[in-house]
């Protein structure tokens, strides 16, 4: 047997047996009736037990080191959860500075290709005047 599930009684399904009328409205051989199929009437409750089963609260005889190692487990799904968050907070400022620098190095080399075509042209020039004297 598991522990940790209930097996009260209070948990079982029961079977609706009352059904009143067929499942399907029949058809004659002169065709379709006017009769309409309506569901039958939901069985009535007196208690407000056998309408919801026990569930929201815990039962009173709970074993302490259960509860100790639930509690235990509690703290430490809570502690994985805010690391994996934390992580993940650090990745993305991570890449954000990556992605900047990145971004910094292009403009960089853009300005960097800019002067050396600068410079090339002036050499270009440069050394078109001294072949021409």
């Amino acid at each position: 047997m598991m522990s940790g599930y209930d097996t009260s009684p209070d948990l079982q399904f029961t079977q609706i047996t009352d059904f009143t009328g067929p499942p399907f409205a029949q058809e004659s051989d002169a065709g379709p009736s006017n009769q309409s199929f309506s569901p039958p009437p939901a069985p009535k409750s007196t208690s407000s037990q056998d309408q919801t089963p026990k569930t929201s609260g815990r039962s009173p005889a709970v074993d302490p080191v259960t509860a100790l190692k639930r509690q235990r487990n509690n703290v430490a799904a809570r502690k994985y959860r805010q690391k994996r968050i934390d992580r993940i907070n650090e990745l993305e400022t991570e890449l954000r500075n990556v992605k900047q620098e990145r971004d910094d190095l292009r403009l960089r080399l853009a300005r960097q290709e800019a002067e050396a075509a600068a410079l090339r042209s002036m050499l270009q020039l440069n050394s078109g005047k001294g072949a021409k004297s």
